[in-house]
C-alpha cells in the first residue's frame, strides 16, 4: 500500500511479541506497491525487522519458497522469519503477519545495479532455476500452461465499464479512455490468446521461477550485496517468466543493453524462446491493467489521487513508444 492504512500499533505489537517473542519499541509505514499488503519497519532493542501485514488470506507457498531456498543455502534470497510455533506467519483478525530481517539499503528501482550487483543478480537467478525445487514443490504451486488468465478479467472489467456511469472523476476519465482504446484492447487480447496457443505447442524445461524479479523487488544492500524479496506468486514455469524481467524489459526501470549483459555474465549461456518473452511482456501489460482499472473502478478505498496515479499508469501503456508499442521488439 502506497498509503498507511491506519491499523493499531498497540494491536500489531502485541500480535508480534506473544507470536515471535520480540518487544517492539516503535513501528514506522513504509510505503509499497503490493495493494494487499501494509509493509512496516518493526524496532526492537535487538535490532530491526521488516513487517508485511496481508489484509486477507495468505498463499502459503510464496513463504515456503524462500524459506526453503534459503534453507538450500541458495544465496541473497529474502525469507520470512518462524514464529515460536514454527509457523511462517502469525494471525491477526482475518489479517496475516509475516516478519522478516529488515534489509538496510535501497530497492534497485531506485539505486540501480553496478556491473558486479548485474552479475550477482543473475548468478542467484540461476541458482535459483537450477536449485531442483520445482519437483519439491510441483504439487504446491501452479504450473505454467499459457492459458492466460488475465484475459477473461480484463475484457469483463472492459466491457462493464463501457456500460457503466461512474461518481470518481478518475473513474470517468479511464472509461474515456478505454472507449478510445476499445479497438487496440481487443487486439492486443488477441495477439497475447494466438502466442499462448503456439507456445502449448512447445516443450519448454521447467523451473521455480519467482514471477516477479524485476528492480522494484531487488534490494540494493548499503553493504553493496543485492536480496531478491517479494516472492508473493512463484510458480513452476519456462525461466522466460523470469528473464522478461532483464531482456529488453521496461518493467519498473529500463534494463539497457549492457546492463542485460552483465546479467548473461552471471546467469550463463542458455537458450531462451523470443515469442515466449513476448507473451509474458502481452501477459504482464493485462494482468497491470486489469488490476488497475479494478482498482479504480471499484475500490473505493483508493483515494482519488491514487486513483488518477492508477490511470496515468495505464495511459502511459498505450503511448507511442509505450509497452505496447515496444512488446514485439525481442
Amino acid at each position: 500500500m502506497l498509503e498507511d492504512p491506519g491499523l493499531d500499533p498497540a494491536e500489531l505489537a502485541g500480535t508480534l511479541q506473544v507470536a515471535y517473542g520480540i518487544d517492539v519499541t516503535a513501528l514506522s509505514f513504509v510505503p509499497g506497491y503490493d495493494l494487499e499488503a501494509a509493509s512496516y519497519e518493526v524496532s526492537t532493542p535487538d535490532g530491526s525487522f521488516f513487517l508485511k501485514v496481508r489484509l486477507g488470506a495468505v498463499q502459503q507457498a510464496s513463504l515456503d519458497v524462500p524459506r526453503a531456498l534459503l534453507e538450500a543455502r541458495v544465496p541473497n534470497v529474502l525469507a520470512p522469519i518462524p514464529t515460536r510455533s514454527s509457523a511462517l506467519w502469525a494471525a491477526m483478525d482475518w489479517r496475516r503477519l509475516v516478519l522478516q530481517p529488515f534489509v538496510h539499503g535501497r530497492n534497485a528501482m531506485v539505486a540501480g545495479l553496478t556491473d558486479d550487483q548485474w552479475r550477482t543478480f543473475g548468478a542467484t537467478l540461476r541458482v535459483v532455476h537450477d536449485s531442483g525445487l520445482e519437483r519439491s514443490f510441483a504439487d504446491r504451486l501452479p504450473v505454467e500452461t499459457f492459458a492466460l488468465a488475465a484475459a477473461a478479467p480484463v475484457r469483463r472489467i472492459f466491457e462493464d465499464a463501457l456500460l457503466q456511469t461512474f461518481r470518481s472523476p478518475a473513474a470517468r476519465r479511464l472509461a474515456a479512455f478505454c472507449r478510445q482504446q476499445a479497438g487496440r484492447i481487443g487486439a492486443t487480447l488477441e495477439r497475447a490468446e494466438v502466442l499462448g496457443a503456439l507456445l502449448r505447442a512447445r516443450s519448454f524445461d521447467l523451473v521455480l521461477c519467482h514471477t516477479d524479479i524485476h528492480a522494484a523487488n531487488i534490494l540494493v544492500t548499503y553493504a553493496g550485496g543485492i536480496v531478491l524479496v517479494d516472492w508473493d506468486a512463484p510458480m513452476i514455469a519456462p525461466r522466460e517468466r523470469d528473464l522478461l524481467f532483464v531482456i529488453g524489459s521496461r518493467i519498473a526501470r529500463r534494463v539497457e543493453p549492457h546492463e542485460e549483459a552483465r546479467f548473461f555474465e552471471g546467469y550463463g549461456t542458455v537458450e531462451v524462446d523470443p515469442e515466449a518473452i513476448v507473451y509474458y511482456r502481452y501477459e504482464r501489460i493485462l494482468e497491470d491493467i486489469g488490476v488497475d482499472a479494478a482498482s479504480v473502478f471499484g475500490d473505493d478505498s483508493q483515494t482519488e489521487e491514487t486513483r488518477h496515479a492508477q490511470v496515468d499508469l495505464l495511459m502511459s501503456f498505450f503511448a507511442p513508444g509505450g509497452m505496447l508499442a515496444s512488446a514485439e521488439q525481442v
